[in-house]
C-alpha cells in the first residue's frame, strides 16, 4: 500500500488497539468497517486490499468527529521545495564561510577545506558501518516525523500518542530515506559554497599560498600535500581526454615549497610561483571528487528510496495479532481462545465472560471460547494437553489462582509441557492468567502487602518461562498487567521499539 493508506490503516490501529471502546470508536463502528470491507469482497484476495478499504471507509466515519483526525490525514509529511531549501541553505552557508581567512593567505595546510573533507568522510564511514541500535534511523524518524506537536489539540489523549508512535517506527524506512536526501544535498550544497566563495573572492582579490607548521618541514610539507592533492591532479589528467579543455598542474619541488613557507606570518614578495590559482582549482576539484559528486550521488538514491517506499509502504500485516484478527474477519475464519484452568477453577461464568469481553477488541468480535476441563495438581499428561489443544487455538490461557505459591517444579514444568504441546500444536502464543479474587478477600485489609509479593512471585516463573503475566479480579483484567498483555496480543511492544 502507498504512504497515504498506510497513514489511515496505522490511524484506525491505534483506535481499535486501545484496549477499550474509545468514544470516537466503538465496537459497533468497528462491525460495520468490517461490514463494508466484506461487501463484495473475495475471502482469498489479498490481505493488504481488505486492509486498506476497511481503513478508508473507517475514517470517513472518523475523520469528522475529532479535529485531530482530520490534521493528521491532511498534513504533508513532506515537500519537496525541503530539497531545493537544504540545497539552497548549505551553499548560502558554504559561500559565508570564508575557508581562506583574512590577510589573502590561503594556507595550505589550513583546516577549511580539508577539515570540511575528514568530516565528509567519516559520515560516509557511519553510513556504510552497521550502528548497534539503530540511534541514527531511530533518532532521524523522530525529529522529521514527531506528530504530538501536530496532535497537541487532542488534549494528548494516550490515542493520539499511539499513532504518533506507531507512525514514527512503521516510518523508519521512508523518513530515514527522506531525512538523507536532505542531509546529502545540505553537504553537497556547503561545498558548492564553498567552491564559488573560493572562486568569487578570488575575482576580486590577489590570494598568495603558502604554508607555516611548527612541526613539518618542507619535505614533510611536500609528500603531505602531494598525497592529498593526488586524487584531484589525476582527476585533471583524466579531463585532457575529454572535449573541455583543462591544463595539467603540477606541484612544486622541494625548493619551490621552502619558497612557499612563510615566515613569521609573512610570505616573500608576490610572485608566480605563490599565486594561489592553481591550488584554489585542486582544492575545489577536491571538494567536488570527494564531497559534492558522492553526496549527489547519495542524495539521487535516497530519493528514489523514499519513492520506493511512499509508494509501496513497509508495513508488515504478517505476525501482528491485529493483522492477523483482521485476516480471520476476511477469510470468515474466528480467533479460538482456550482457557487451562490448574488445580483449581473457582471461577464463575461471569469472570469468564468479563474475560471474554476484554478479549474481544485485540481478537475480534467473532471469537470462540473454550474452557477446558481443570487439570489436576501435578499434571504433566502431554497427551491430554496435546488433546486440549486440538483445532489449533489462537491464544492459550493457562490459568492459576493467587492463593497457591508458584512452584518451579510443579508449576513451571506444567507450563514447559504445556509451551511445548503448544509448539506442535502450532498455536502462536500463551499467556499466564492469575485470578486474585480470593486471595485479595483474605489479605487485602489485612495485609495487602502479600498480594504484590505473590503476584511478584508468579510474575517471576512467567519470566522464567517466558510468558506474559496477566492479573484479573473477578475475570477482569488489572493493570500493570494488563497493559502488557495488550501491547503483546496487538503488536504495539514491537512497533515502539523499531
Amino acid at each position: 500500500m502507498d504512504e497515504t493508506t498506510a497513514r489511515q490503516v496505522l490511524l484506525v490501529q491505534a483506535f481499535e488497539t486501545a484496549g477499550t471502546d474509545h468514544p470516537l470508536w466503538t465496537a459497533e463502528d468497528r462491525r460495520w468497517a468490517t461490514r463494508v470491507a466484506l461487501d463484495g469482497a473475495d475471502p482469498s484476495a489479498r490481505a493488504d486490499r481488505f486492509v486498506a478499504t476497511r481503513a478508508d471507509a473507517a475514517v470517513r466515519r472518523l475523520a469528522p468527529r475529532a479535529a485531530p483526525v482530520q490534521a493528521w490525514l491532511s498534513h504533508r509529511l513532506w515537500h519537496r521545495r525541503w530539497a531545493v531549501a537544504a540545497l539552497l541553505l548549505g551553499a548560502v552557508l558554504g559561500f559565508v564561510a570564508d575557508t581562506v581567512g583574512a590577510g589573502q593567505r590561503v594556507n595550505l595546510l589550513g583546516t577549511g577545506v580539508w577539515g570540511l573533507v575528514a568530516w565528509n568522510l567519516l559520515v560516509y564511514l557511519l553510513l556504510v558501518l552497521p550502528l548497534p541500535g539503530g540511534w541514527l534511523r531511530r533518532g532521524l524518524a523522530r525529529r522529521m516525523l514527531d506528530l504530538r506537536g501536530l496532535l497537541r489539540g487532542a488534549r494528548q489523549e494516550p490515542v493520539y500518542d499511539r499513532v504518533a508512535q506507531t507512525w514514527v517506527a512503521a516510518s523508519a524506512p521512508l523518513s530515514l530515506a527522506r531525512a538523507g536526501v536532505l542531509m546529502h544535498l545540505g553537504a553537497a550544497g556547503l561545498a558548492l559554497g564553498v567552491i564559488a566563495g573560493l572562486y568569487l573572492r578570488g575575482l576580486g582579490l590577489d590570494y598568495r599560498a603558502g604554508w607555516a607548521s611548527t612541526f613539518l618541514d618542507a619535505a614533510a610539507v611536500h609528500q603531505v600535500l602531494g598525497a592529498l592533492y593526488w586524487p584531484a591532479q589525476q582527476a585533471l589528467h583524466g579531463l585532457q581526454w575529454s572535449p573541455f579543455v583543462v591544463s595539467p598542474i603540477t606541484l612544486p619541488d622541494l625548493a619551490g615549497f621552502e619558497a612557499l613557507r612563510q615566515v613569521g606570518g609573512t610570505l616573500p614578495a608576490p610572485a608566480p610561483a605563490n599565486s594561489a590559482a592553481p591550488w584554489i582549482h585542486l582544492q575545489a576539484l577536491t571538494l567536488a571528487l570527494f564531497v559534492v559528486v558522492p553526496r549527489l550521488l547519495l542524495a539521487a538514491l535516497g530519493g528514489l528510496r523514499a519513492l520506493w517506499w511512499a509508494k509501496r509502504f513497509p508495513l508488515r500485516l504478517d505476525g501482528d495479532p491485529y493483522f492477523d484478527a483482521l485476516r480471520r474477519q476476511q477469510r470468515r475464519e474466528q480467533a479460538r481462545v482456550t482457557l487451562l484452568p490448574y488445580a483449581q477453577d473457582a471461577a464463575t461464568p461471569a469472570e469468564h465472560e468479563a474475560l471474554r469481553q476484554w478479549l474481544h477488541p485485540l481478537l475480534g468480535e467473532a471469537m470462540q471460547w473454550q474452557v477446558m476441563p481443570v487439570r489436576a495438581y501435578g499434571s504433566e499428561d502431554e497427551v491430554a494437553l496435546q488433546q486440549s489443544l486440538v483445532g489449533r487455538p489462537t491464544l492459550l490461557l493457562a490459568r492459576f489462582d493467587l492463593s497457591a505459591t508458584p512452584e518451579a517444579e510443579v508449576h513451571g514444568r506444567w507450563l514447559r509441557a504445556l509451551q511445548t504441546a503448544t509448539r506442535q500444536a502450532g498455536a502462536p502464543r500463551g499467556v499466564l492468567v492469575v485470578e486474585e479474587s480470593s486471595f485479595v478477600q483474605r489479605f487485602g485489609q489485612t495485609a495487602p502487602e502479600r498480594i504484590a509479593q505473590r503476584r511478584a512471585a508468579w510474575q517471576a516463573l512467567a519470566t522464567d518461562v517466558g510468558m506474559a503475566l496477566l492479573a484479573v479480579r473477578g475475570g477482569v483484567p488489572i493493570e500493570p498487567t494488563a497493559s502488557a498483555v495488550r501491547q503483546q496480543l496487538d503488536g504495539a511492544a514491537a512497533g515502539a521499539t523499531a
